[in-house]
């Protein structure tokens, strides 16, 4: 699914002014790191919860799903 999001962003950005790609980058870097910070702090909703959309969203955007050591619903071996 990365490669798709990079594919993307390749076909489209020479068609992006410049000032406008450099801005949409920062932008981008910035959410990303934010998130990651975010889900480095927040516990895992229960179950059901009306905020674990919203968590499981901050954790895909931030790139800490299931694989982070930090990530509440990482598996730890048995």
């Amino acid at each position: 699914m990365d490669l798709e999001w990079q594919q993307l962003y390749a076909s489209v950005l020479p068609f992006i002014p410049a000032e406008i790609a450099s801005d949409l980058t920062l932008i981008g870097t910035f959410l990303v790191s934010l998130c990651a910070i975010v889900a480095r702090f927040w516990p895992r909703p229960a179950r059901g919860s009306k905020w674990l959309f919203v968590y499981l969203l901050i954790n895909y955007i931030g790139m800490n799903s299931k694989h982070a050591s930090n990530a509440d619903d990482a598996q730890k071996p048995k």
